[in-house]
């Protein structure tokens, strides 16, 4: 499965270049009979449905046509969400600065589950800011993590 992975991988970065959009996440599994790939598209300024619709279609025929893997599938084709999860170094980077929600895989001074501020990520992990401290995770640590998008910084100070 390694292998069709990588061609996978290979084909969807093909026609994310073609339609002029980033892949911003990609997850390939086998659910049951069949492999579903699940395909988180972005741009500067937003992704837009047309473009997702464009991008589905596309990668549909490019799939039917190489055959990478054995056995039906399905491609699902999305924007990342507004409270995306964050799962490589450049997710965290593109996020500074903002709330983001985190899960550990172990306990940091009692506690799994950190909400606050992203200080700063690099290519070894996070630092947090929580209540006016500073929490160091390397991303091996990380289990989960998840911009978190409020209402004020969706419709501004005072307006909902």
């Amino acid at each position: 499965m390694k292998a069709d992975i990588e061609k996978i991988e290979t084909l969807v970065a093909q026609v994310a270049r073609e339609e002029m959009v980033e892949v911003f996440d990609l997850a390939v599994a086998r659910e049951g009979p069949r492999t579903v790939i699940r395909v988180f598209l972005d741009r500067e300024g937003g992704i837009r449905l047309g473009e997702c619709e464009s991008f589905s279609r596309k990668m549909s025929a490019v799939l039917d046509v190489s055959d990478p893997m054995p056995g039906p599938y399905v491609l699902e084709v999305s924007s990342p969400g507004l409270n995306r999860r964050l799962t490589k170094p450049a997710h965290f980077a593109a996020v500074a600065g903002r709330r983001i929600r985190v899960a550990l895989s172990e306990p940091v001074e009692g506690s799994r589950n950190y909400r606050g501020t992203l200080f700063r990520a690099d290519g070894e992990g996070i630092d947090l800011e929580r209540d006016g401290k500073i929490f160091r995770f390397p991303y091996r640590a990380v289990r989960k993590a998840n911009l978190e998008v409020d209402q004020e910084e969706l419709f501004g100070k005072g307006k909902r």
